[in-house]
This record gives C-alpha cells, sequence and structure tokens, in this order.
C-alpha cells in the first residue's frame, strides 16, 4: 500500500419553431469492444407523444469480469452526427465512460500520471476537485461510493494504471477526503477538510502549489444550490482557475483566508442575487479585486451565459460556430465532475445543462440556434459543432438527443444581402458596356478560378472564414478552443 500524501485537515428566444423526431435518423450504435448488445426500437410512447421509439441498449454480463483490457460497459455507445452520448446509468458510470474515452491507456503516452477520486455524495468536493483536471495535473475525475470502489471505478483506474503525477509529489491517486477509499498498490494523496468550504480552500491549495502560484481569476459558487454551481467544473479544468464556495449571505472564514492568499484575484460570482446575494458581493470587496456576476434566471440559463461570457483572459466566450459541449443534466450533480474531463485533453466543451428529461429547454435550444454551423456554398469549408451528452435515456431522452443533433448539424445558409434563390437576376446598366468593362463578377469567379487564385467557390474566399448561419464569422476546425 502506497504512503499518503497529506494535503491539509440572458434573455431567450426562439427564432423558428422545431421538429423533435423521436429517434435521430442517422443514429449510429458505436459497438468497438464495449460489452453492449442493441436489442431493439420498441414502442413506448404515451398518449401525448404517439408510439415514440425507444433505443433500448443491455448491457452484457454485468455481472460478469470483463477482459482486463476492456473499456467500461458506459464506454460511450451511441451516437448521431453531431452528438455522442456516454449512457451510465448514475454519474459513477459516467465518470468512468469519460475517462475511458479521453484516456484509451494502450500506451504510456495516453494515460493520465494521476486519477481523481470523489464520493459519489460529494457534489462540492467534484466541483472543486475540477481544477486538476487542468494542465499541471490533468487528472480525470472517478467516483467512490462510501468505503468502497464500485466494480466500474476499479476496473477504470486498474487499465488506466496512472504512473503518477511529478506535480502532485508523485501520487497516482488523489483523495478528496479521508473517507474516500485507499486504493491497495497506489501511491495516493489526500486532501481533507472539515466542510465544503475547507474542503474547497484545501484543493485550492493543492493546486496552486502544482501549478506554481495561485490562480490569477476565482469562481465563487453556491454551496448549497448544486446546479448553479456545476458549469464551473468544466471552467476550472479549461482554465485551472479556483472554485470556492460561499452560502448565499455569509462568505465563509474559510474562503476568505484562501481569496486572500490569491493576493486580490478577480472574482466571478456564478448565480443570480437569489443564490449568492449582493451582501456577499459586498463582503468580497476587502479580498478581491474586480467582482463580476454570471447569471440566468434559473440554471439552465446561466450555463449558457457562462458558455457566451468574454471578459478577456476569462470566459468560454462561444458565440460562433465550430466548437466542443458537455450536455448533462441538473438531477447529477456529479455529472459536472465527469465533465472537467471534458473541459480538456484537447476537447475543450464547457458544460450546458438541461433540467427536463424529454424538453429541450428554451434557452438551450436559443443558444444552438445561435452558434449553428452554416456554410454558403462550399461545405468542404464549414466548422462542426459536437456534443456530449452524459447519462442514460431516464437522464436526457433519445428525442432530446435528435433534437440537439439537428441544431448542431452545417447546414446551407445564404449569406448576409444576398438575394433570394427564386429573385430575378438584375437589369444589365443602360450605360453601353460591355461585361468585360465592369471588371469580374462573382460568378465570374466560379466560372474562372484563375481569377481568385484556383478557388472554385462562388464567391471570392475571405480572410474571415466560414461563416455561422448570421454571417458572422466562424474559427476554422471541428472542437477549436476559445
Amino acid at each position: 500500500m502506497g504512503t499518503p500524501v497529506r494535503a491539509g485537515t440572458g434573455a431567450v428566444r426562439d427564432r423558428w419553431p422545431l421538429s423533435s423526431p423521436a429517434v435521430p435518423r442517422r443514429l449510429l450504435a458505436l459497438f468497438a469492444s464495449a460489452p453492449l448488445a442493441l436489442v431493439a426500437l420498441a414502442g413506448c410512447g404515451s398518449e401525448e407523444q404517439g408510439d415514440t421509439p425507444e433505443l433500448v441498449l443491455e448491457r452484457a454480463g454485468d455481472d460478469a469480469e470483463p477482459p482486463g483490457d476492456a473499456p467500461p460497459p458506459t464506454f460511450p455507445n451511441t451516437a448521431t452526427t453531431n452528438t455522442v452520448r456516454v449512457a451510465g446509468r448514475d454519474a459513477t458510470e459516467d465518470a468512468a465512460g469519460v475517462a475511458a474515452a479521453v484516456f484509451p491507456a494502450t500506451s504510456e503516452s495516453d494515460r493520465p500520471d494521476a486519477v481523481v477520486l470523489v464520493d459519489e455524495d460529494d457534489w462540492q468536493g467534484g466541483v472543486a476537485a475540477s481544477v486538476l483536471a487542468s494542465d499541471a495535473i490533468g487528472a480525470p475525475i472517478l467516483l467512490t461510493e462510501g468505503d468502497e470502489l464500485p466494480a466500474v471505478t476499479a476496473g477504470t483506474l486498474a487499465r488506466l494504471d496512472p504512473p503518477g503525477s511529478a506535480a502532485a509529489e508523485d501520487a497516482q491517486v488523489i483523495r478528496i477526503g479521508d473517507a474516500v477509499p485507499r486504493p491497495e498498490d497506489r501511491q495516493d494523496a489526500v486532501i481533507s477538510g472539515d466542510d465544503a468550504f475547507e474542503l474547497a480552500a484545501e484543493i485550492d491549495r493543492f493546486s496552486a502549489e502544482a501549478a506554481g502560484e495561485p490562480s490569477e481569476n476565482v469562481v465563487l459558487a453556491s454551496a448549497e444550490e448544486a446546479a448553479f454551481a456545476m458549469p464551473a467544473a468544466a471552467w476550472a479544468a479549461r482554465s485551472g482557475d479556483a472554485v470556492l464556495f460561499t452560502e448565499k449571505d455569509a462568505l465563509p472564514e474559510a474562503t476568505i483566508a484562501a481569496l486572500e492568499e490569491h493576493d486580490r484575484p478577480d472574482v466571478y460570482v456564478l448565480g443570480p442575487e437569489s443564490v449568492i446575494s449582493k451582501t456577499v458581493e459586498r463582503e468580497l470587496d476587502d479580498v478581491a479585486g474586480e467582482v463580476r456576476r454570471i447569471e440566468g434566471e434559473d440554471a439552465v440559463e446561466t450555463a449558457v451565459e457562462f458558455a457566451r461570457y468574454d471578459a478577456g483572459s476569462f470566459g468560454w466566450a462561444l458565440l460562433t460556430p465550430g466548437h466542443n459541449f458537455t450536455f448533462a443534466s441538473t438531477s447529477r450533480p456529479l455529472d459536472a465532475a465527469v465533465a472537467a474531463t471534458l473541459a480538456t485533453n484537447g476537447t475543450f466543451a464547457p458544460l450546458l445543462l438541461t433540467d427536463d428529461v424529454s424538453e429541450l429547454p428554451t434557452a438551450l435550444r436559443s443558444y444552438f440556434l445561435d452558434i449553428q454551423p452554416g456554410f454558403e456554398e462550399n461545405p468542404n469549408r464549414g466548422v462542426y459543432n459536437r456534443v456530449w451528452i452524459l447519462g442514460d435515456q431516464a437522464t436526457v431522452s433519445l428525442a432530446v438527443q435528435s433534437e440537439v443533433d439537428d441544431l448542431t448539424e452545417l447546414i446551407a445558409v445564404q449569406g448576409e444581402g444576398a438575394p433570394p434563390d427564386d429573385a430575378p437576376a438584375p437589369d444589365a446598366p443602360d450605360d453601353g458596356s460591355s461585361p468585360s468593362d465592369r471588371g469580374p463578377t462573382f460568378g465570374d469567379f466560379a466560372d474562372d478560378p484563375s481569377l481568385d487564385g484556383g478557388s472554385t467557390d462562388a464567391v471570392p474566399p475571405s480572410d474571415d472564414g466560414p461563416i455561422g448561419p448570421g454571417g458572422i464569422p466562424a474559427p476554422q476546425g471541428p472542437g477549436v478552443p476559445p
């Protein structure tokens, strides 16, 4: 058994109506080596929905021992053109599935240096520990159950076989809390605190030591409203910024002490005043630099506003197409920690939330419409969005997955100011000039590639690159980080 290393005790809108097909048109079953069997599309609809087919995935041999090199039974198994689902029955299975997808562990180069273990009931610990998934340590988060390692967690840890992180004093496993079980034959570190506020502060200190300095920015989240705190996890993993907790009307002493160690960081309050009050904002004046608030009317809108938010060095600033996203339910707060692994490691996905199993919230539909990829003439120049969905169909329905797929599809659009397809051709000017006298037109570029250096697009190439449906220039390549 290894020796423990102890680290201390917006406005939303609908632009047009959408249909929500019950089953994605391009549904794919991804079997790979995962022990899954596609059973049936069974009719199980309600009277309101009609005979809605349900995709049934059967786990073959849940009680059987899988091969040592097999991914967990929740390895991403259901996909559409633009979505991938990790169909865990709980956050523990989601965590194992995401870790398996991000770290195939086929060689030394594609396994993590360390793994973080968090209890399945400790959502505050999971959100705060998400910073340990950032570049300094890069550890995925797996979940435990009381004083035991669930089989899916133990199997995933054995397969990942982390060698130890130099930034974490060679720890292979970082346990969040004394009660989290210590795996055998693993060098481990433990981060503990008497409550959620102290634990987050100790995680912050551990992360700062690994990174070499405290973060310049801090996210202040509610310790009482899990759904509003969830989006902080992905940003902490993406940026290395600390997540600290507060009560609604009082800033805890442990949080004040941690902020003082940052030397007046900029603090971003996550959620409306009904979750974190103005009183807390005033208390921050003594220990923070700039204090800003990211908020929506509910947790779903707050997550969307965070994805849009841009304050220079802070915020996802995702206002154009060409990005990855993670999509989870507010009913599973620990999926926030799962999403942390997808917020770094080349994916850079912010966490979006839903509070409805069977319908896509209006705020999400509006946001997906705003950033839906589009092209004018040549789809090869388009960019793509990709959405990772966490949870089985009891958490996010197949109908919602289908609608998300439609809203992220690359579509043909018309350039801003362009005439409709059926508009008559403009009359030639009555000045006696010939086409050659007037210079090349857009049509000439399409007919004669030599005019634009070889492009065969119907419009001259632009330095702005591809565009979204609203004519907004978009970044190049799928999943481009901000």
